[in-house]
């Protein structure tokens, strides 16, 4: 099912198949955006290794890195000239000590030190990493991140990115909570789009999210000795 599939599946579920319509194209839109992106939040995001989100510049004298906004978790991050890990730490840990590979106790700040970078701090900023140390030279960060959708759905064809065609129907639900939340007379119905609301989140979390979880996990191969 694309976006336009989407939309059109919608109107039949709701009864909204003529002019004029209860809802308008900007609106049904608009709902399976919403639908899209609260699908791939609930499901815990789209892991992502290749995408320009993955990529984070290091510029040489600037203590701060921007993070694309998609961004709902970065699970590492990797030193892009060397492959060495970049240690993630967040600003509440600031002012912490801290073991180091040597077995040595060091205690995380913040200061002007100019050098190769080793970690960085999140959290301080939204969508932003603060080096440590200062960058003596540019590089790159490469990261594996969980994310939203990256762009919006404005046409037909478009795909659902991150949502396994098994799932694309669910979506309705979200949609529908939303449309029957529009204050009108014809459309508002707080009973209905509270029931639609309740299934999505359960499917979501109790359907997707364990589907999802299992998909990780690798096959593992099991030799039995002869009987």
């Amino acid at each position: 099912m694309n976006a336009g599939e989407l939309c059109d599946a919608f109107r039949e579920d709701v009864g909204d198949v003529r002019n004029p319509y209860l809802w308008s194209e900007s609106e049904v839109w608009r709902y399976a955006n919403d639908a899209h992106r609260m699908f791939v939040r609930l499901i815990g995001g789209i892991q992502d290794f290749t995408s320009a989100a993955t990529s984070v510049a290091i510029i040489a004298n600037y203590e701060v890195g921007t993070l694309d906004p998609s961004i709902l978790r970065i699970l590492s991050a990797t030193l892009r000239s060397t492959g060495l890990d970049i240690t993630l730490i967040n600003y509440t840990d600031l002012g912490k000590s801290v073991e180091t590979d040597y077995g040595l106790l060091r205690t995380i700040k913040l200061d002007n030190t100019v050098g190769d970078v080793h970690s960085g701090v999140i959290g301080m900023e939204q969508n932003k990493i603060r080096w440590i140390n200062v960058p003596a030279v540019d590089d790159d960060v490469d990261l594996i991140i969980r994310r939203l959708p990256r762009v919006r759905l404005v046409d037909d064809s478009d795909e659902l990115e991150g949502v396994h065609e098994d799932h694309h129907s669910e979506l309705l639900n979200w949609m529908e909570y939303k449309a029957f939340l529009k204050p009108d007379a014809d459309t508002f119905d707080k009973g209905r789009a509270d029931v639609c609301k309740a299934l999505f989140e359960e499917y979501c979390r109790n359907v997707a999210r364990v589907d999802i979880e299992r998909a990780k996990h690798k096959t593992r191969v099991v030799a039995y000795g002869g009987v």
